[in-house]
């Protein structure tokens, strides 16, 4: 006769947390902060145990993030630079690495469990570099974000399963069999995503200066993190991305319409659809994802730089200007910010070139464009 039982997490942190120290090759000293992390998981018969230890894992770690969350909060890089609470987390998910140094089975009247002695590590030269890189590129922090929201999502539907599982164990066996193996099955297809994730971090850490240094082996990791979660739009955008950055803009397109199949209100998908239709020279179809992404998100400001380009290309200046103008008056240091990032946008700097070559033209007895651009309080 199989035993349900109630599924329950009990997780604690250990007192004792330790930094050690090493050097690499180049003399530089790096700090690896540690935290010990002990978690109890039972699990029932509609799951295996490698199954249950991959959701201990997975919980273990989200519980952990505070902690290693307020301890990057601590230091001075950190402090430097303004970062939210959720911005902290989700940053200490990508750099953090996990050990599992002990499993111990365990049986009671009631079924069976693991308990898992963890080790959680914090390299501070990787989480020093990564928070400079943020400052410089806005799209390396959305990653972060994106791939903790995706894990949260997962470890959500691995307890909404938990609780179907409790309430099955409360019906007679008897003609809920077929309950029984569709929950088994969903929860196998929910423990397969979990490690999906993993792959998806090793492509963030290719990612530099607006682009995937090695657009290839970003390309590796991303199928394989599809492979194993191919629900997740956003392995599919990151795919079209680095597609993108090795010219291939075809099967960019490509990855770019599956992560939209999936989400229809990905803001980032259609930018970056737009940005390689604007480079295709479909300029009014890029338009149409442009204006998708500032319904979607009013405040992005490179969506109005995007399409103020476009709009430009097909000579209509007045909406050209006009986006042009909503962008400064959104944060006027974008350019400054961005200037590593490659896309389709227009450099704010473009404004001033406009207002020079105006006034010079205006001192030949040419002051049309001067006077239009100044009613519309850009050159003033």
């Amino acid at each position: 006769m199989k035993v349900f039982f109630k599924i329950i997490l009990i997780s604690t942190l250990l007192l004792h947390s330790y930094i050690a120290y090493s050097g690499d090759s180049s003399g530089t000293t790096k700090e690896i902060k540690t935290f010990s992390y002990s978690v109890t998981q039972p699990f029932a018969g509609s799951q295996s145990p490698d199954e249950a230890k991959i959701a201990a894992v997975a919980k273990g770690k989200t519980e952990v993030l505070e902690k290693a969350g307020t301890y990057l909060e601590s230091q001075s890089v950190v402090e430097n630079f303004t970062l939210t609470k959720d911005q902290t987390v989700a940053l200490a998910a990508g750099i953090l690495s996990v050990d599992v140094l002990s499993q111990k089975n365990f049986a009671t009247d009631e079924g069976f469990g693991i308990i898992l002695e963890m080790k959680i590590n914090v390299d501070t030269s990787i989480m020093n570099k990564r928070i400079r890189q943020i400052h410089e590129d806005a799209a390396l922090m959305e990653k972060y974000i994106e791939l903790k929201e995706r894990e949260n999502e997962l470890l959500d539907k691995i307890k909404k399963l938990e609780g179907l599982n409790r309430e099955l164990a409360k019906q007679p066996e008897k003609g809920m069999q077929d309950k029984r193996n569709q929950l088994k099955k969903d929860y196998a297809e929910v423990i397969q995503a979990i490690p999906a994730g993993e792959w998806n971090q090793k492509a963030i850490s290719l990612w530099e200066g607006g682009k995937y240094k090695d657009p290839d082996k970003a390309i590796e990791y991303l199928n394989e993190s599809i492979r194993l979660d191919s629900k997740n739009p956003v392995s599919f955008n990151n795919l079209g991305v680095a597609y993108y950055n090795l010219g291939n803009r075809q099967l960019a397109i490509k990855e770019f319409n599956q992560a939209l199949k999936l989400d229809t209100d990905y803001a980032d998908a259609y930018n970056n659809r737009g940005v390689v239709l604007f480079e295709l020279r479909q300029y009014h179809k890029a338009i149409e994802d442009f204006n998708r992404v500032i319904r979607l998100k009013p405040q992005r400001v490179d969506s109005f730089l995007n399409r103020a380009a476009a709009y430009k290309n097909i000579w209509q200046y007045q909406n050209c200007l006009d986006d042009l103008k909503q962008a400064l008056l959104l944060d006027p240091n974008y350019s400054r910010k961005n200037i590593s990032q490659g896309s389709a946008n227009i450099d704010l700097n473009e404004v001033e070139r406009l207002c020079e070559n105006a006034r010079k033209a205006c001192k030949l007895g040419l002051c049309k464009s001067k006077k239009y651009l100044d009613e519309r309080g850009f050159c003033k």
